[in-house]
């Protein structure tokens, strides 16, 4: 691992992970724990403290990562990956909890599916762990608001500046490749839609196979 994502879910994170990839560092999301069985296990098991997490196994495919489960546990990935560099994803606070409304939303309409569909209840689970852990349960705007300074000031105090970049997305390459010591892709930067049909389009390719 050698960038660690920092930033909360809404800020851009999967632009990121793509930018990230263009630049060669295979990149770990949100939707990778949809996908993959064991680590859909994994974040379960550790968000509701049953079992610990092997850093290293866990992201042995992957350099990077972005968005949660991950960003919440930067320090833990600080102290498994010490060379790694950290990246804070942020945007305009009102902004983002619009954003984490909607995202709630989304993921709500799939509440009714999850019955006899043991996967898609475990990755519904994973999300509620992760917002109980992020808000504490308190999903008032004020507090989610709150909780997203928490977050960031908690990043800012715990990373030495030397390893720690404050990113954008509106920002572009030139911050990112500046700080990982890479030249400008040719491309543009890319800009993902992180809306309602994304959000879908993961879930049902991946979570809404019915158990027989």
């Amino acid at each position: 691992m050698q960038v660690i994502g920092a930033g909360l879910s809404r800020t851009g994170t999967m632009s990121t992970q793509a930018a990230l990839q263009l630049l060669g560092y295979p990149c770990y999301h949100m939707a990778e724990v949809a996908r993959s069985e064991k680590h859909l296990r994994a974040w379960g098991a550790y968000l509701s403290g049953k079992s610990n997490i092997d850093w290293s196994d866990l992201f042995s495919h992957f350099l990077a990562c972005v968005d949660t489960p991950c960003c919440l546990y930067y320090r833990e990935m600080m102290k498994a990956f010490p060379d790694a560099k950290v990246l804070l994803n942020t945007r305009d606070p009102e902004n983002w909890y619009d954003s984490l409304v909607s995202l709630a939303a989304e993921l709500e309409e799939f509440r009714p599916q999850s019955e006899g569909n043991s996967k898609l209840a475990a990755f519904l689970d994973v999300t509620d762990m992760v917002g109980f852990k992020l808000t504490n349960g308190d999903f008032s705007k004020e507090n989610c608001i709150d909780a997203f300074h928490r977050h960031n000031n908690g990043v800012l105090r715990d990373v030495p500046s030397s390893r720690l970049l404050v990113f954008k997305v509106q920002d572009g390459w030139k911050p990112l490749c500046d700080f990982l010591g890479k030249d400008i892709p040719e491309t543009p930067f890319p800009h993902l839609n992180e809306g309602r049909e994304t959000i879908h389009q993961i879930v049902s390719d991946n979570l809404l196979v019915r158990e027989t």
